[in-house]
C-alpha cells in the first residue's frame, strides 16, 4: 500500500498535523530516503503544531498564494529514509493497497481491464506504433484511466494516467462559480539505482545530469529552467534504491520543453563525457584551494604555461611563484568542497538524520540499503570519475527506465513519442534491469543488534559528555516477502493506532514517562523493497533512563498484544485513513501518482496495485468486523515481539565530536595531499583554476540561446481569481459567512474563526499552550458526555476528516489601500484562533457539534500532562530546527529586527520562542493551578468576544454549500456562546486602527531584538548564513518588478555564485513588498560566514554590471526569463477545493482586492532594464543592514567580525 501512511501522517491537517513548512524552494518528497536537486527546503520550514508559517508568506508579495508550489519547486533535498527530510506538502498520496504476489510481467500481460464501470467517451488507452500496451484499465478510485505500456525496441516501460476533466472527483481541478484551473501535466523518469557503497554516486549523478547534455550544452539548463519557466515542479530526488526525475506545468508549451530537457539530460549529460569532467567537481566533490593569501591579494597557484609562442624563457613573479610552491613542501591548503558534499555535511550535523543512517547500515547487512545512497561525507571524496561515468553507463539506460506521463490524450502520445526518439538510438540493454534488482534481506538476527554512538552537541552550561540529549531508537524489519493487500492495510492502520495521534497507545506512554522530551522513529515505514517500524525518543537525560525507555517500549507493546484496541480506536482509525484515501489532492495529483505508483513499479510489480484500494478497504472491513482487533494485536506479536530482526540504536551526545570531526577532515585532505606527487599536486591546482574560470566565465549568446524559452505571449495576463461570496450577519446571528464555491467530490471544508485581539500581548505566548490542548485533550461536560482525551480523539476520527485549530496571525491593508501597493507601517493586522474541519455532508451536524465542543468544552484543568508532552516536544523539535534548517530561523530573525509585525512572528515561532517555550514550560510544572486559570481567562475572553469579530469559512459544492447552510444557522445562532448580559463591545476594523499588541510589542522589539549582528551557536559543520534590511520606507509604492529582481537574484547570482562556485546547498533572495525589508541566506552552507556576507555584498554590483551587459543583450532576453519564471512563481499548481477556499479568505482579510493583484501581475510584465538597476542601487545601500547567522562555535571563533552570539541548544 505504497506509502499511504506518509502521505496520511505528514500532509493532511488534522487535529496532529505537523505543518512542515520551507519558503523558497521545498525539501524532499515523500517517503524513504531521498535527496532532491535544487537547493534546499524553504525559509519557513518549522515543525511545530502551532507554528503560524503559513502567515510569514502573506508578507511576501501582494499575491498571496499558499506555499504548495514554494513546496515543490526547486528544492535539493534528500528522500530520506525517515519521515524528518519529506517533503510534507504534498496533498495526501492516493496511493496503493494491492500487494503484489506475482511477477510483473506475468501480471502486465494477464491483467485484463475493470469492467466495473463503463469509461466516459474518449477516457480511452492512447495507442502507438512505437509500444505495447501491457494493461489498461478504468480506476474508479480517480475517475481515470491508467495504462501500461512497454516500448517495443528497448523494454522500457511507460505509465500513462488520462484523467476524465469532465467528470468531478480527486482527480477533477475544474469546478463551479467560475473557478476552473488547468491541471497540472506531469512527466517523469525514474531508474534503479542500486548503490554499492556509500561514496553517494546516485546522489551525485542525480545533480550531474541536470547540468548540460547533448541537446541542451549550456552548464546549467536546470537552472534555466529555474530562471523562466512556468513549471509547478521541477526537482530530481535519489531514495535509497531509485533516482526519478519529474516535472510538472500548466502550460503544454512548456510541459513539452521540460519533458525535452530532461530526457536529453538522463539519457546524454555532458557529466559523463570528457568535456564535463567539471560536474563531478561542482556538484559531488573536490579539492578547492584558497586563492587569496594573508594580505588579501590573489595568489595564482596554476601550473606555469608556455608564452604563445613557445618562449618560456621570461618567468614573471607569479609564475616563479608557482614554481617554488612545485618544487617544494610548502604546498597550499585543500578543504573539500562540492554541493553534494555540502548537503550530506548538513544531513550528517542533524542527530535524527544520522540516527537514521546507521540505523539503516546496521538493519539490512546485506542489501543495498546498507549504504548511504545520497553518499557519506567522510566516504564522497573517494569517489573516483571512473566510478561516475560506469554508474551512469550501468543504470541510466532505457531498458531500466520507468517513464511515466499524466495529462490528456495529445499529451499522452507527444510524451510517448518524444521518449520513443530518445530511447530507440539506445537498443536494449537487459543487463541494466538485470543488474538493478533489489534483493531482500533476510530477517536472520538471533537477537537485536545494540550500538552506541556517539553525536555532536554544542556545549552548555552545566552539561558534559554525558549530560542531557541521549537519543534511543528501535527499528523493526517487518517484511521479506510481499505483503498481502490485507497486510498492508493493516500495518497502516496499525501505525496509526499505535502513534498517529498524541492519546495513542505507544505514543502516550513514551510521553507519559517522562523518559525524554519527544518521540521520534516515524513508525512505519513502507515505500521500499522492505518495510520498517522504528519507535524511540530524544532527550533522554542519561543511560539508566534509555534501558528504561527500551523496557517500556516493549512493554507497551506485550499489553497490547494481550489487551488489544478498543472499537473507537479502530473505527477512528479505520475512517482517518479512508478519508484521506478518498478526499484526493490539487493540481499535482500526477505528481503523487507517479511517485506512488513506483513504490511497487520499481520492484517490477504491477504500479496500478500500488494506486487502488477499494478492494482492500472492504476485505479489511470485513475482517475487523469478524475479529476485531486480533489482526492488529497478530502483527504486534508475529512482527515486533517475535521480531529479534531490530536494531537498538542509543546515540549520547559528545560536546568534543565536533572538534574531531574537523580533525578527522583535515588529517584525511592532509594524507591525501601528502601522497600526491608534485605533478599531481599541480594538477588538482590547475584543475581547481580552469574550474573557477570556467564558472566565472559568461555562456555565449548562442549556447544560451540552446535553452528553451517562453515567449510573454505564452503568459496569462489575468492572475487566477478563486470564488467568493460574503455574507454579513448571516441569519442575524452577528458572525460574517464567506462561501466558496468548488469541485470538493462531496467533502464540505468548514473554518470558525474568532478574533483574539482582546488577549493582552504579555499573555500571547501562551496561545500556542491552549491551541496545543485544544488540538490534544479530552471534553468536561459535568455528566456523562465527559471525554478522556483518547476519547474525543477517536470520536473526532470517527465522524469528521480532521479538525484542529490554529492560530493565524496576518498584516492587513490599512482602509483605503486595498488596490495600492506601497509599503504600510505594520501596525494593521488581524490575530484570529481558527478551528479547521473536514467531513463529508452527511456528516456536517457532527462536525459543527465537535467545533463547539472544542471551543467550549476542552478539559483544560486535568491536562497538565497533555500540556508538558507537548511544550517538550516542540521545544525538542525547534531546538533541532534551528540546527538543521537554519536559513528559516535566521531569515525571521533578520525580518523581526525591522518590522513590529515580523517581530511578532519571530516572538513566537523564531528563535525566541526558545525562551518563550521555556518560560510557559516552568510555570506549568511550577504552578499548574496558577498557570490554567490564566488560560481559562484567555479562552473565556475569545469566546466573549464580539461576535462581529467571529467569521465562519464554508467551502465545497454547491450541494455540499447548500447541505452546510442547512446546519449552520443552529451553530450560529445557538452554538456559538454568546453573553447576552453583557455584550462585548464591537470588534474594532484593525484595517483603521492599530492592532492593540502594536506598541507593546514594538518596545519588546527595540529592547529583546534590536538591529544588530547575532550568532547562534549550535552544533554543526555547515552554516546558515543571512544579511537583510530595509529597501523601501514606509509609504513607498512597489513595484511587481521587484518580485522579478528577487527572483532573477534567486536562480541567478545566488545560484551561480553561493551554490555552484562556493558549494552551498541553497542560497536565496527573498523581498517582502509589505514593509519593504529585502533578505539574503543561505542553507547547508560550508564556506566562513564572512566569505558568504562577502558575497552577498558582491550582489547589487553583479546585477549592475549585467544591465549592460547580459541582461541588455538580445532584446532583454535575460529580463524576459524572470519575467516568466516570476509568473510562474505567481500562479503555480492548480490548488485543492481546501485551498482554494482558504486563499480567497485570506485574500479577503487582508484586504486585497482583484485589481491589486491585476496591476502587480501588470507589472511584472512589464519589467524593465531600469527597475532591475533601482533595485540594484537600493540593494547596494540598503539602510541599517543586519546579519544573523547560525554555525558552530568554531565558526565564530574564526570570524573577525563582531557578532552578539547566543546558545540555541
Amino acid at each position: 500500500m505504497a506509502n499511504i501512511k506518509s502521505w496520511a501522517d505528514h500532509c493532511s491537517s488534522d487535529e496532529e498535523s505537523d505543518d512542515d513548512r520551507i519558503a523558497p524552494p521545498p525539501s524532499g518528497l515523500p517517503g524513504s530516503t531521498s535527496y532532491n536537486h535544487l537547493h534546499a527546503p524553504d525559509s519557513d520550514d518549522d515543525d511545530d503544531d502551532d507554528d503560524d508559517d503559513d502567515d510569514e508568506n502573506y508578507e511576501l508579495t501582494d499575491q498571496y498564494r499558499p506555499t504548495l508550489t514554494d513546496h515543490l519547486t526547486g528544492h535539493t533535498t534528500l528522500l530520506t529514509w525517515r519521515p524528518k527530510e519529506r517533503l510534507r506538502c504534498l496533498s495526501i498520496l492516493l496511493i496503493s493497497l494491492f500487494a503484489a504476489a506475482a511477477f510483473a510481467f506475468v501480471r502486465y500481460n494477464n491483467d485484463t481491464p475493470s469492467l466495473r464501470s463503463r469509461p466516459p467517451p474518449g477516457a480511452v488507452g492512447v495507442g502507438h506504433a512505437s509500444y505495447d500496451a501491457l494493461h489498461s484499465s478504468w480506476l474508479e478510485e480517480y475517475d481515470a484511466r491508467l495504462t501500461l505500456y512497454r516500448h517495443r525496441v528497448t523494454g522500457a516501460e511507460f505509465l500513462a494516467f488520462v484523467p476524465d476533466v469532465t467528470r468531478s472527483g480527486p482527480n477533477h481541478s475544474g469546478g463551479s462559480g467560475g473557478y476552473d484551473p488547468k491541471p497540472d501535466k506531469v512527466f517523469g523518469v525514474a531508474f534503479r539505482t542500486k548503490p554499492e557503497s556509500s561514496t553517494g554516486v546516485p546522489h551525485i549523478l542525480e545533480h550531474s545530469v541536470l547540468c548540460g547534455s547533448r541537446k541542451y550544452p549550456s552548464r546549467d539548463p536546470f537552472a534555466h529552467l529555474l530562471k523562466g519557466s512556468l513549471q509547478t515542479f521541477l526537482n530530481a530526488m535519489t531514495y535509497p534504491d531509485r533516482t526519478v526525475y519529474p516535472v510538472a506545468s500548466r502550460n503544454r508549451a512548456d510541459f513539452r520543453n521540460l519533458m525535452d530537457v530532461y530526457l536529453d539530460a538522463v539519457f546524454h549529460p555532458r557529466a559523463v563525457e570528457d568535456e564535463g569532467w567539471w560536474v563531478l567537481r561542482q556538484e559531488g566533490w573536490r579539492y578547492d584551494v584558497d586563492v587569496v593569501d594573508d594580505d588579501g591579494l590573489e595568489r595564482d597557484l596554476s601550473p606555469a604555461e608556455d608564452d604563445e609562442d613557445g618562449d618560456n624563457n621570461h618567468v614573471d613573479g607569479k609564475q616563479q611563484q608557482r614554481r617554488d610552491l612545485a618544487g617544494n613542501s610548502d604546498r597550499a591548503d585543500f578543504e573539500y568542497k562540492g554541493v553534494v558534499f555540502s548537503e550530506m555535511k548538513g544531513a550528517y550535523s542533524d542527530p535524527e538524520g544520522y540516527l537514521d543512517r546507521v540505523t539503516q547500515n546496521l538493519l539490512f547487512p546485506d542489501n543495498p540499503y546498507h549504504f548511504d545512497s545520497g553518499g557519506d561525507p567522510a566516504i564522497i571524496p573517494t569517489l573516483t570519475r571512473e566510478e561516475f561515468v560506469n554508474f551512469h553507463k550501468k543504470y541510466y539506460h532505457p531498458t531500466n527506465a520507468r517513464l511515466f506521463v499524466a495529462g490528456d490524450e495529445s499529451d499522452v502520445y507527444h510524451a510517448l513519442s518524444v521518449a520513443d526518439r530518445y530511447m530507440s538510438p539506445m537498443g536494449y540493454n537487459p543487463d541494466s534491469r538485470k543488474d538493478s534488482l533489489i534483493n531482500y534481506q533476510p530477517r536472520k538476527f538471533s537477537k537485536p543488534v545494540r550500538e552506541r554512538k556517539p553525536f555532536a552537541a554544542a556545549a552548555a552550561s552545566g552539561e558534559g559528555e554525558d549530560g542531557q540529549g541521549h537519543m534511543l531508537c528501535v527499528t523493526w524489519l517487518l517484511n521479506t516477502v510481499p505483503l498481502t493487500p490485507m497486510m498492508e492495510l493493516a500495518w497502516i492502520i496499525l501505525d496509526r493506532l499505535l502513534l498517529g495521534k498524541p492519546s495513542s497507545p505507544l505514543r502516550k506512554a513514551l510521553e507519559d514517562s517522562n523518559l525524554g522530551e519527544e518521540t521520534i522513529g516515524g513508525g512505519l515505514e513502507d515505500e521500499l523493497l522492505q518495510s520498517t517500524f522504528a519507535i524511540g525518543m530524544k532527550g533522554v537525560k542519561n543511560r539508566e533512563d534509555v534501558v528504561a525507555l527500551e523496557d517500556l517500549i516493549m512493554e507497551t507493546l506485550h499489553k497490547l498484544d494481550a489487551d488489544g484496541f478498543s472499537e473507537d480506536e479502530i473505527a477512528s482509525s479505520m475512517n482517518t485513513i479512508e478519508f484521506r484515501l478518498r478526499e484526493g489532492g490539487g493540481g499535482l495529483q500526477g505528481m503523487e501518482i507517479f511517485l506512488g505508483a513506483l513504490s511497487k513499479w520499481n520492484y517490477d510489480l504491477s504500479p496500478k496495485d500500488a494506486l487502488v484500494y477499494e478492494d482492500s478497504l472492504k476485505l479489511m472491513k470485513e475482517e475487523i468486523d469478524k475479529t476485531g482487533s486480533n489482526v492488529f494485536q497478530q502483527l504486534i506479536h508475529d512482527s515486533l515481539l517475535g521480531n529479534n530482526h531490530r536494531v537498538v540504536l542509543e546515540l549520547f551526545p559528545s560536546t568534543s565530536l565536533e572538534a574531531d570531526q574537523l580533525q578527522d577532515a583535515k588529517i584525511q585532505i592532509s594524507r591525501a595531499q601528502s601522497k600526491m606527487s608534485d605533478a599531481e599536486y599541480q594538477s588538482v591546482i590547475g584543475e581547481g583554476i580552469k574550474l573557477k574560470k570556467l564558472q566565472d566565465t559568461e555562456e555565449t549568446p548562442e549556447v544560451i540561446a540552446t535553452n528553451p524559452a517562453l515567449a510573454i505571449s505564452d503568459i496569462d495576463t489575468t492572475p487566477t481569481e478563486y470564488p467568493i461570496h460574503v455574507e454579513e450577519n448571516a441569519f442575524k446571528s452577528g458572525i460574517q459567512v464567506v462561501t466558496h464555491e468548488v469541485a470538493s467530490s462531496g467533502i464540505a471544508y468548514v473554518d470558525f474563526g474568532l478574533d483574539i485581539s482582546m488577549i493582552p500581548y504579555e499573555d500571547a505566548i501562551l496561545l500556542p499552550s491552549l491551541i496545543s490542548l485544544l488540538n490534544e485533550a479530552g471534553t468536561v461536560a459535568h455528566g456523562t458526555d465527559d471525554m478522556s482525551d483518547a476519547e474525543f480523539r477517536n470520536h473526532i476520527g470517527t465522524v469528521t476528516g480532521g479538525v484542529y485549530a490554529t492560530l493565524e496571525i496576518m498584516s492587513v491593508k490599512p482602509t483605503g489601500s486595498d488596490d495600492d501597493s506601497k509599503v504600510h507601517p505594520g501596525v494593521n493586522m488581524l490575530t484570529m484562533l481558527f478551528i479547521r474541519g473536514k467531513c463529508t455532508v452527511e456528516k456536517i451536524s457532527d462536525l459543527f457539534d465537535v467545533i463547539e465542543k472544542v471551543l467550549t468544552s476542552i478539559n483544560l484543568d486535568d491536562s497538565q500532562n497533555i500540556l508538558q508532552n507537548a511544550l517538550k516536544s516542540n521545544l525538542s523539535s525547534k531546538k533541532s530546527n534551528i540546527a538543521s534548517r537554519g536559513h528559516s530561523y535566521v531569515n525571521k530573525r533578520i525580518r523581526g529586527r525591522y518590522s513590529v509585525r515580523s517581530f511578532i512572528d519571530e516572538k513566537m515561532y523564531g528563535v525566541s520562542s526558545l525562551e518563550s517555550y521555556a518560560t510557559v514550560l516552568e510555570a506549568v510544572e511550577s504552578d499548574w493551578g496558577q498557570f490554567v486559570l490564566r488560560l481559562k481567562k484567555i479562552r473565556e475572553a475569545i469566546l466573549n468576544g464580539s461576535r462581529n469579530g467571529m467569521l465562519l469559512n464554508l467551502t465545497g459544492d454547491r450541494s455540499v454549500l447548500d447541505a452546510i447552510m442547512e446546519k449552520a444557522e443552529e451553530f450560529l445562532v445557538n452554538g456559538v456562546p454568546v453573553d447576552l448580559g453583557n455584550p462585548a463591545p464591537p470588534t474594532p476594523a484593525f484595517r483603521s486602527v492599530d492592532h492593540p499588541w502594536i506598541a507593546s510589542a514594538r518596545e519588546d522589539m527595540l529592547k529583546s531584538n534590536p538591529v544588530r549582528d547575532e550568532g547562534i551557536v549550535v552544533s554543526t559543520q555547515v552554516a546558515y548564513v543571512g544579511e537583510g534590511g530595509r529597501l523601501y520606507d514606509v509609504e513607498d509604492t512597489v513595484k511587481g518588478s521587484t518580485s522579478v529582481v528577487s527572483h532573477y537574484l534567486t536562480t541567478g547570482y545566488m545560484w551561480d555564485v553561493i551554490r555552484a562556485k562556493n558549494g552551498a546547498y541553497g542560497a536565496y533572495s527573498q523581498f517582502s513588498s509589505s514593509d519593504g525589508i529585502a533578505t539574503l541566506f543561505t542553507y547547508r552552507d560550508p564556506n566562513a560566514p564572512e566569505d558568504t556576507l562577502d558575497a552577498f555584498h558582491a550582489a547589487a554590483d553583479n546585477i549592475l554590471e549585467a544591465a549592460s551587459s547580459s541582461l541588455a543583450q538580445n532584446d532583454n532576453a535575460a529580463i524576459t526569463t524572470a519575467i516568466i519564471g516570476t509568473v510562474g512563481g505567481l500562479d503555480g499548481s492548480a490548488l485543492s477545493a481546501k485551498d482554494a477556499g482558504w486563499v480567497a479568505l485570506i485574500r479577503y482579510l487582508r484586504g486585497e482586492s482583484a485589481l491589486c493583484r491585476q496591476r502587480w501581475r501588470k507589472e511584472v510584465l512589464e519589467s524593465s532594464l531600469d527597475e532591475f538597476v533601482d533595485y540594484a542601487q537600493r540593494l547596494k545601500s540598503w539602510k541599517t543592514p543586519s546579519v544573523a547567522i547560525v554555525a558552530s562555535q568554531s565558526a565564530f571563533d574564526e570570524m573577525e567580525r563582531d557578532v552578539s552570539l547566543f546558545k540555541a541548544q
